[in-house]
């Protein structure tokens, strides 16, 4: 133990502070500060690497472009006749100049960034426009490398970055040329497209991020000679350009130029430019630094407000907690389920004694109290099952049937018969569940007993499957529905009164559809019913005080035991009558039963 029980509470949750919070919270700082330091430096390296590979990317891209649209100068027949054709007529002449000035108008419009374009062809001829012309040729095409064209060099040649002082335009922007030699299918040349590009709206084609170049970063894109098309740089400018020609870049130069920077670079496979980017230490690091500072200061005002909190706290949680245990020693006179262990002699130790003694006399409440629900609702059911005694019942008929076949009355004896059987299903308490079959016997039975007080005046039509007759059933379900048909339907038809019971399977479900050719019911009553089935679960009396019990019921009885997928519906029948249908699941009475093809006294459809 590292503090003893009879310590005060107070001091204990100090202790308890300072070792479970400030001690993992310090080792937690260190590693993270250190972990989040090493991981910041990585992933800005990272960062950088995926930066200088997008970088290039974006050149492959713009490349590329370049290179598809120049080939697709070799398809244009017209452009290759121009290029080579020997005819010197005036007319030819301007034809070609203004077919190729079209042509040059076509590149600019696919590509803004290209500032001119030239086009030279093997009958020594060069078009450059009506804007601009070329004044210094040898200049021009030893910065092009026209001279040095053969068939077995098919790429772009990408120049460096000069100033174009071989155009008559009076530009100081420095550009580099993409020259494309065309050739014929037999490798004849044809000529060369050149376009001049500013090399500012390179740098603009590759998106700087801003805040890059912000922090010092220089970058650098050279051509495969390891000349400088494009550079970030300040010293990248006209004069310089103007004064040495051509910049050369070396990359183990550029790495090493400063032991302070770090170098980056990628080479592309497609165009063979790179890219390079020159950034400073204490510059690219410097968010490390900062993090570094911060989480330091960090550490030791939390370290402060963990201590001050904790004391605090300390105190304050001791105080409410004699309060809880004065409250749990009045609140002892209950009774719960819950029993909690002392593993100590100070304040929580005497709650948790309280916390027990009213624990156990809450929970011997609560059984009191359950079991007399239990035995309150167990006397209730026994009295109105009681009411009537099912033996007494059955021995009394039984009785008087036998005195009526004394008595050669075998009409009165048939009836006490089918009442007997009538009161055997319905006041037996051992089955709540039916078979369909059982079930259609006890409708069968009740319509005898109606047949022999009107004389055979109803007609009981059953169209269900065989292998459905097996399946359960809440036990009187369809003979109240028969009832309401008798008593409600046919009260004034006296005329081929007939009661239809159809049974159908659907997805694992019984439909059973109940219907009469009666009277039919107005829509009032039926809205009524319909109103007391929707709102069987309320206690308003607007809908539980009137008639259709036997109707709510069923519903009710259906949906308790079987959920609220299932249900009963009443509506009127075709062309006249009423009809109620009933779906619960299908379910078969285990064990099976045998199954006989006729109801006794119904008619099977």
């Amino acid at each position: 133990m590292i503090y003893p029980k009879n310590k005060r509470l107070v001091t204990k949750l100090i202790l308890s502070y300072m070792l479970l919070i400030a001690l993992p919270f310090s080792l937690s700082v260190i590693i993270l500060g250190k972990t989040s330091t090493e991981n910041i430096r990585k992933n800005t390296l990272t960062y950088i690497n995926l930066f200088v590979t997008q970088i290039n990317s974006n050149i492959d891209s713009y490349i590329s472009e370049l290179d598809r649209m120049t080939k697709v100068a070799m398809l244009d027949t017209d452009l290759c006749e121009y290029l080579t054709s020997a005819n010197d007529s005036a007319a030819y002449s301007y034809e070609a100049d203004q077919y190729l000035s079209r042509y040059m108008l076509k590149l600019m419009t696919q590509q803004p960034n290209i500032q001119t374009v030239t086009f030279t062809g093997s009958n020594g001829k060069v078009f450059t426009g009506t804007s601009n012309s070329i004044q210094d040729m040898e200049a021009f095409r030893q910065i092009t490398r026209l001279d040095s064209q053969n068939s077995a060099r098919r790429n772009l040649y990408i120049s460096p970055a000069h100033i174009p002082s071989y155009l008559i335009i009076n530009s100081r922007e420095p550009v580099f040329c993409v020259v494309r030699s065309l050739y014929s299918l037999d490798n004849t040349y044809i000529g060369s497209i050149v376009l001049n590009i500013v090399c500012r709206n390179v740098l603009d084609i590759i998106n700087i991020n801003p805040s890059l170049l912000e922090s010092g970063a220089r970058i650098i894109i050279t051509n495969t000679q390891e000349q400088i098309i494009a550079d970030t740089s300040a010293e990248f400018n006209y004069e310089n350009l103007e004064l040495s020609g051509a910049m050369d870049f070396s990359s183990g130069a550029g790495q090493f130029q400063n032991s302070r920077n770090m170098y980056f670079s990628n080479t592309s496979r497609f165009s063979g430019l790179t890219t390079a980017v020159i950034i400073d230490r204490s510059q690219l690091f410097q968010s490390t630094e900062v993090f570094r500072l911060f989480s330091t200061v960090l550490f030791l005002i939390l370290m402060a407000v963990i201590f001050i909190l904790s004391t605090y706290f300390s105190f304050r949680l001791v105080k409410p907690i004699r309060l809880l245990q004065a409250a749990t020693e009045k609140c002892a006179g209950g009774n719960y389920n819950i029993h909690i262990p002392i593993l100590s002699e100070d304040e929580i130790g005497m709650l948790c004694g309280s916390f027990n003694t009213m624990a156990s006399k809450i929970k011997n409440l609560l059984e009191s109290v359950y079991l007399y629900q239990i035995q309150n609702k167990q006397a209730q059911l026994e009295a109105l099952q009681n009411q009537i005694n099912p033996h007494f019942l059955h021995n009394t008929l039984e009785t008087i049937r036998m005195k009526a076949l004394i008595n050669k009355d075998r009409e009165v004896a048939n009836m006490i018969k089918i009442l007997a059987r009538l009161f055997r299903i319905t006041l037996d308490r051992t089955h709540n569940v039916v078979s369909l079959k059982e079930e259609l016997e006890h409708v069968q039975t009740y319509i005898d007993i109606q047949n022999m007080r009107f004389n055979n005046r109803f007609r009981l039509a059953v169209c269900i499957p065989d292998e459905l007759l097996n399946c359960s059933i809440l036990k009187l379900t369809m003979q109240p529905i028969v009832e309401n048909c008798i008593v409600h339907g046919f009260s004034q038809i006296f005329e081929d009164e007939t009661i239809t019971i159809e049974v159908s399977e659907k997805d694992s479900d019984l439909f059973i559809h109940i219907s009469d050719n009666g009277m039919g019911i107005d829509q009032e009553n039926l809205d009524r019913i319909i109103g007391k089935i929707e709102h069987s679960d309320t206690k308003d009396m607007e809908y539980r005080g009137r008639n259709s019990i036997g109707i709510i019921n069923i519903s009710e009885r259906i949906q308790l035991e079987y959920g609220a997928n299932y249900y009963l519906t009443i509506k009127p029948a075709a062309p006249h009558g009423t009809a109620v249908t009933i779906k619960i699941p299908k379910n078969e009475m285990i064990p099976l039963q045998t199954i006989q093809n006729t109801i006794r006294g119904g008619e099977m459809l």
